[in-house]
């Protein structure tokens, strides 16, 4: 509901007047206010001062040009024309002192931000004509400041201001209009900035202090002043939070603070327009910018992750020691001084305890990561305990390093561990590393980039043994080799060559006997040769036929026979860490290209048997260590230059 002033005529036509020094202007408004939220700041302060319960702020979403205006309206109790000419219009008139006020009158008895009586000429810092309109219950007034007829005047010291017909837009409060902005010109005002900034400026905004600051139709909510809903949280869901409820800054003296530091999730401000570090609050408004107390840290990474809110009402109470800007504090008091002091063992402590927190996070979420139990379970099969070791502590090494760095960052590291850890260099490299004074992850990631010759060396030896086993598999297919002993010693001792996931179990002799004995050759020229390796938890039953024999149905039938026997075995077994599953391979030369034939096949392979070919297995192995053969003669290649 709108209240209306009783009167709403001009009654004093004489011009308003202002004595002045123009370098005072000067240096109070278009040098010391050069950006809109301190401006605006100033006029919502003066809002407060004046019990308003609203104040709406107009600023234009188009290009600003020469039309373009600005309106900061409040219904506050308004001036009269005698309150502006004998108040308002003195330049450095203290309110406080003057009046002898500390609060504003009922019903509010709000704490009063003013003092210096100078805010009124922020607003000439981005605009040249500040026009101000103020209806109170002894009429409507109305005049223009025009900084140019300021500046032509400035010899007489003393510039007069023709009072203007009412808008009629003004029944309650004081409406100030910014006009000839010189700020924004050709582009539009970015307006989330602007509210986020001038939110932070004041924590009296909201139904708590019947104080609502609207701009352009919206209100500013509690929520664009909580930077809190921006702070970090570590793994148990807890914010990365350090509070202050009337905290002492040195034992008695009674000088306390109230407030809270944090640190942000990320460090980029331009992402939620954050301003990094910690505000001073006086009477719930903004005294200093944000800041780091002048701190230098050893931890000095983590100053840019946080932010803050303090409320010390000592550094504007008996004596005003907040600057002329009124958005810095005059530092080489007796009690800022203290406050100083205080702050900077606060942020140094912090700084000392985010890092460990960050740390003690980044190793959790570490042990979480996939990556990194997979680096444990392959460390484990491979069983090189030391280069393990080494290689786990070069990882919880660079966490430790770099606490800012995200886990995912470490990914790179932890794969080239898992890559080197099977090298019996590795060990001598880690071991280098973590005794190096090598701390930053992308120089570690380079070094590993360096050492990759060592990779080559270790892969050749490697490499040339497994060359070697192909060639003589191809050289056993071409002679036909005999089952028994050739064919069964050469894939007893190289499994990998049929499956590498395969590996020759230590009962193998118990297995092919039992399959022996259940199954007697009988036949004149044909030779029976059981190996059995394993697959996880599985058995796998191998006969193997030379490399030119083409298997009949009988031969499928046989091999189906030794495995249903072999599974038979195992369903009336009791360990219980028996074997789980069977499976069966035949591997021969060929088929007998029969439908009957190619049936049973399709048959077996539904039951888990399978029938390989000498030629395929040829093929498959080479197919199957091309990556291995490649990556070899790559790293050969980069080692020989």
């Amino acid at each position: 509901m709108t209240t209306r002033a009783t009167k709403v005529t001009r009654q004093n036509v004489d011009p308003f007047e202002m004595d002045f020094d123009i370098a005072t202007i000067k240096h109070l408004g278009l040098q010391m206010y050069s950006t809109l939220p301190p401006v605006i700041g100033e006029l919502v302060a003066n809002a407060w001062d004046a019990n308003a319960t609203k104040v709406e702020i107009t600023i234009p979403e188009t290009p600003i040009d020469d039309r373009s205006q600005i309106i900061i309206k409040d219904n506050g109790i308004g001036m009269s024309d005698s309150d502006l000419r004998e108040k308002y219009l003195i330049v450095g008139r203290d309110r406080r002192k003057s009046e002898n006020m500390e609060r504003t009158p009922a019903p509010h008895k709000r704490p009063i931000m003013g003092r210096k009586g100078i805010g009124k000429f922020s607003a000439f810092g981005i605009a040249k004509k500040i026009e101000i309109e103020s209806a109170c219950d002894d009429g409507v007034s109305r005049f223009l400041m025009d900084y140019n007829k300021m500046h032509e005047s400035a010899s007489r010291r003393r510039a007069e201001f023709p009072p203007l017909d009412q808008t009629g837009n003004v029944f309650r409060g004081t409406m100030i209009t910014l006009r000839q902005i010189t700020k924004f010109k050709t582009r539009p005002i970015p307006l989330a900035p602007l509210r986020r900034r001038l939110a932070r400026r004041f924590a009296v905004i909201g139904e708590k202090w019947q104080f609502k600051v609207i701009i352009n139709g919206k209100p500013i909510s509690a929520e664009e002043r909580d930077l809190k809903r921006l702070l970090a949280k570590d793994t148990d869901g807890q914010l990365y939070l350090w509070k202050f409820n009337k905290k002492e800054i040195e034992p008695g003296t009674g000088l306390t603070v109230t407030g809270w530091i944090g640190a942000l999730e990320r460090t980029t401000p331009a992402a939620d327009g954050v301003d990094h570090g910690i505000s001073i609050l006086a009477r719930g408004k903004l005294v200093q910018e944000p800041f780091m107390f002048n701190t230098v840290v050893g931890q000095q990474y983590a100053l840019s992750y946080l932010v803050g809110e303090l409320h010390a009402e000592f550094v504007d109470k008996a004596e005003d020691t907040i600057g002329t800007s009124r958005n810095v504090l005059v530092w080489d008091t007796d009690a800022n001084t203290k406050l100083m002091k205080w702050g900077q063992r606060q942020v140094k402590k912090i700084a000392r305890e985010w890092a460990k927190k960050r740390q003690k996070d980044k190793v959790r979420k570490l042990e979480e990561n996939t990556l990194y139990q997979s680096f444990k379970k392959r460390a484990k099969d491979i069983g090189n305990r030391r280069a393990w070791a080494l290689a786990n502590k070069l990882v919880r090494q660079a966490i430790s390093n770099n606490p800012t760095a995200d886990v995912n960052k470490l990914e790179p590291i932890i794969q080239t561990s898992l890559d080197f850890l099977e090298f019996d260099a590795f060990a001598k490299i880690a071991q280098d590393l973590t005794n190096s004074d090598v701390q930053d992850v992308e120089k570690l990631l380079s070094l590993f980039k360096e050492w990759e010759i060592v990779e080559a060396k270790e892969m050749s030896r490697v490499t040339e043994g497994r060359i070697k086993t192909i060639e003589k598999l191809q050289d056993l297919i071409e002679k036909n080799a005999l089952e028994v002993p050739t064919l069964h010693n050469f894939l007893k001792e190289f499994p990998w060559v049929i499956d590498p996931r395969w590996t020759l179990v230590a009962d193998e002799v118990y297995y092919s006997n039992l399959l022996k004995d259940e199954f007697p050759d009988d036949e004149k020229d044909r030779r029976i040769d059981f190996l059995c390796v394993r697959e996880g938890g599985n058995l796998v039953v191998v006969e193997i036929k030379r490399p030119k024999k083409i298997a009949s149905k009988d031969d499928l039938n046989q091999i189906e026979r030794y495995v249903s026997f072999v599974r038979d075995r195992e369903e009336q077994s009791t360990d219980p860490e028996g074997i789980k599953q069977v499976d069966g391979y035949l591997l021969c030369g060929g088929l007998v290209n029969t439908g009957e034939v190619r049936q049973k096949r399709k048959n077996l392979e539904k039951a888990q048997i399978y029938v390989r070919r000498y030629s395929d297995l040829l093929r498959m192995v080479e197919n199957m260590h091309r990556e291995f053969l490649d990556r070899y003669k790559q790293l050969k290649e980069r080692a020989k230059a």
